[in-house]
């Protein structure tokens, strides 16, 4: 008979339960052995590290000997003495964790519904789920553990997450309108964390909604001061909005369910009333580096007279920022003015209406017909004073902007949206990808500074690629290092390396990647607005696939699904902007979205097998490629080998991969031109993972 799972809880003091009761583990080393463990819980730890987690002053011959004891003992005091929960690996020790048995990972699950629930405009779910999650916590993370490297750093991380997580369910709370409830734990906050815009943003607006406008002002003025005397800075640009709009007692703002901000619903959007004022043009990007082609095609379009520029791709791919630069760069061309306008189409049903749009951008340039109704997007003129560009940002589909397709001659439109906007005569098309390496390594530079970067150019490296190289995680990873002198780039670099913890590392303030991110998810529905299960479990499948390019035969047989559906879910999945076109049946899916799909919940039985169906498949492959092509499609699916061998839970691609490589070794020349003399993955099932190559 197996034994029973052991229980473990390190979100304050560690503790394991003996079936009765929760126990301490009183000795130190035995204690911070098991912290180490459960925070790499199911996956091997190196002896290595643990000795110099452990015993951080130096190298000693008896250190093997030592750590032997301490698992030993470690053992005997959670009643595991046959080692099958702490189990002895050859380069190491794993901790086997079932699930439900650990208290990290319950809140893990907490917050990814949370956040899930958040973003599909749940406020009530999302509201359980966020408290729930923070009724595990009895105090500090791993709080009577001595403070190793690894634990410090992983402290941080969760007090930082706690702190996330509890802006978000007071951003939830304020939407569903319980002001009153939760402003005597916002002071508190506010006082133990002086220096946290999101929790001064809350209490303004839970101050404001127990009619206190004079006390939401002086707190933001208290804040306004603290950063001037601090730091030398204004408060953000949103808190500047919000501080304005209680000035101006905007009625959305008490409107109970309507978010203020990135708080309540995901991403920060502006509230649009009947009486909103159209945006200028925001100012040039400070930090805008790699895009000097597009910017100069964008331009070269906008000069020529193009009717339409549409700029479409990923989520943090850098749309805005291009589209505001070339508005900038070609102001010479549009005598008669510019106007911003953003559609926040990944906002749910907060997006602007079409009809709203089109009064916004009537009124900014003095045409604005009757009584603004939808009739008036056919009789608007051509601007007074020469060409105009519309900047329409962050648009969600052509419908959005159904209105703009008739405007008269002399306006040219310049839209970013992440899928493809189509339905328009003359029409240009931009698609936006990631950047170069050394584009991604020059915009670390220019933000954490030349020295540093320079200082460490591996990490740096790693770093980016950990980003995906995509603007918008790489502007978060340079704001947390620029803010932390006392952490190295390696160290940082370690950390976002890491699937579990990317998403908690790369953000900052009132914006994170994983808030981008879920912004998509709403735009994966059917035509008739429900969620579409089959593309939202294509995605959560994705993510335990764990694989950088996937092809659409993978694809279908992932989904047990025809080629055809395949390449319908995978191109809806592209127009949301989570994974990118590579040909018209290959797909880069980014390592972010990887994370994300993983804490997607729902249910889902099948996806451990639908994992080996793929392995099997490329088995297959292998086994049945002729000899003449061999070498060439070991070459193109070389990576993707690479990483399936850890998912091989038969042995069928390892065996496969042996046969090829006595096929290419037969052949001497392709085996010595790729100085490979063996197949990728060919080691015993739980050994180390191969090196990329």
């Amino acid at each position: 008979m197996s034994q029973p799972s052991i229980k473990f809880r390190i979100l304050g003091p560690v503790e394991y339960h003996d079936g009765d009761n929760w126990v301490p583990i009183k000795a130190a080393k035995q204690r911070a052995l098991m912290a180490l463990l459960l925070l790499n819980a199911n996956h091997l730890v190196p002896a290595q590290q643990l000795h110099s987690e452990l015993w951080s002053d130096g190298p000693s011959s008896h250190v093997g000997r030592l750590l032997a004891g301490c698992v030993w003992r470690l053992r005997a005091a959670i009643g595991d003495p046959t080692g099958q929960t702490l189990l002895t690996r050859p380069a190491g020790y794993q901790l086997a964790v079932s699930p439900g048995s650990l208290d990290l990972h319950e809140y893990e699950s907490l917050v990814a519904a949370g956040r899930t629930q958040r973003a599909s405009g749940n406020l009530v779910e999302a509201m359980k789920s966020f408290s729930t999650a923070l009724e595990l916590w009895r105090g500090s993370p791993l709080a009577d553990v001595a403070l190793t490297s690894s634990i410090m750093a992983e402290s941080a991380r969760l007090e930082e997450s706690r702190l996330a997580v509890m802006e978000a369910n007071f951003g939830v709370r304020i939407a569903l309108g319980q002001h009153e409830d939760v402003l005597p734990e916002l002071k508190l906050l506010v006082a133990q964390h002086p220096l946290r815009e999101r929790l001064h943003e809350h209490l303004m607006m839970a101050l404001y909604g127990t009619g206190q406008q004079a006390e939401a002002l002086g707190a933001y003025r208290d804040l306004h001061h603290l950063l001037a005397d601090e730091l030398g800075i204004d408060p953000s640009r949103p808190l500047r909005e919000l501080q304005q709009r209680i000035l101006e007692e905007d009625p959305r703002l008490n409107d109970r369910g309507s978010p203020h901000g990135a708080t309540a619903s995901g991403p920060r959007e502006r509230a649009v009333s009947s009486e909103a004022a159209p945006c200028p043009l925001p100012h040039q990007p400070s930090l805008f580096v790699g895009r000097t082609s597009e910017l100069a095609t964008t331009v070269e379009y906008l000069a020529e007279g193009r009717p339409a520029v549409a700029i479409h791709g990923l989520a943090g791919s850098g749309k805005s920022a291009l589209a505001i630069a070339a508005a900038h760069a070609a102001a010479g061309d549009f005598p008669g003015g510019q106007v911003y306008v953003d559609m926040r189409g990944t906002t749910g049903d907060f997006a602007l209406r079409p009809d709203q749009a089109m009064r916004l951008v009537l009124r900014s340039f003095g045409t604005e017909q009757g009584g603004g109704g939808a009739a008036a997007t056919h009789t608007w003129a051509g601007p007074a004073g020469g060409r105009a560009l519309i900047v329409l940002d962050n648009v969600r589909d052509s419908d959005q902007i159904q209105g703009f397709r008739s405007a008269p001659p002399g306006y040219s439109l310049l839209i970013t949206s992440r899928s493809p906007i189509g339905g328009m005569d003359g029409l240009m098309h931009l698609r936006l990808g990631r950047l170069t390496v050394s584009a991604s390594i020059d915009l670390l530079r220019r933000s954490v500074g030349v020295a540093r970067i320079d200082a460490e150019p591996a990490p740096a490296s790693e770093l980016a690629r950990s980003c995906d190289y995509l603007p918008f995680a790489l502007r978060l990873a340079a704001d947390r290092l620029a803010t932390r002198p006392d952490w190295s780039v390696a160290d940082f670099a370690r950390y976002v390396a890491e699937p579990h913890q990317r998403l908690d590392f790369l953000a900052g303030g009132n914006v994170s990647l994983r808030d981008s991110l879920l912004a998509s998810l709403p735009l994966l529905s059917d035509e008739s607005g429900g969620t579409a299960v089959t593309t939202v479990t294509a995605l959560r499948r994705l993510g335990f696939l764990d694989l950088t390019i996937v092809t659409v035969e993978a694809l279908a047989v992932l989904l047990s699904t025809t080629e055809g559906e395949a390449h319908k879910i995978a191109e809806r999945l592209v127009d949301a902007g989570l994974i990118e076109s590579l040909a018209i049946d290959r797909y880069r899916v980014p390592q972010s979205v990887r994370a994300l799909a993983r804490e997607i919940t729902g249910s889902d039985h099948e996806a451990t097998e639908a994992v080996q169906r793929v392995v099997d498949h490329y088995a297959i492959a292998a086994r049945e490629q002729p000899r003449p092509t061999l070498g060439a499609w070991y070459r193109r699916e070389r990576e993707t080998l690479n990483a399936l061998v850890t998912s091989d839970r038969t042995g069928t691609l390892i065996e496969s991969l042996d046969r090829m490589r006595c096929v290419l070794g037969a052949s001497g020349s392709t085996v010595r031109r790729e100085r490979t003399g063996s197949a990728p993955g060919l080691r015993p099932p739980g050994g180390p993972r191969p090196p990329r190559p």
